[in-house]
């Protein structure tokens, strides 16, 4: 499978990780009946699983193809966050704990998007 093919899995599952943390902790303020449907632990357990095991498929060869360290740390950094709103589930308030997942996911989506850019761009370069 290409390598890019990673980098639009990972952007395609922060993303939805982004649109369903927004969906859990903002909408049930505004539509508080709806709270009791919208929350499932799982399904971030499941996201988070998929984003850790195509993230290295995606970064690690583009790290090896482009050299540039900040987009690793960005993406790390992206994966450290998303997992401490998980484990900050049910400790603080879930606009906090998904405010956090929802940074991480940012950082990810960003980084794959860059990483996406440079492997791109020094596949061209001549010499």
């Amino acid at each position: 499978m290409k390598k890019v093919v990673w980098d639009r899995i990972g952007i395609a599952f922060s993303s939805a990780c982004v649109v369903h943390c927004i969906l859990v902790a903002f909408l049930p303020l505004f539509f508080p009946a709806i709270a009791v449907y919208t929350h499932s632990s799982w399904v971030h357990v499941v996201v988070a699983g998929i984003i850790l095991f195509t993230s290295p498929l995606a970064f690690i060869p583009g790290f090896k193809k482009h050299g540039l360290t900040w987009i690793f740390k960005t993406a790390i950094s992206g994966i450290f966050l998303i997992f401490l709103g998980i484990a900050l589930e049910h400790k603080v308030s879930d606009q906090l704990s998904h405010g956090v997942s929802i940074v991480g996911s940012l950082l990810l989506v960003f980084a794959h998007a860059k990483n996406i850019q440079h492997s791109h761009r020094h596949q061209h370069q001549c010499c």
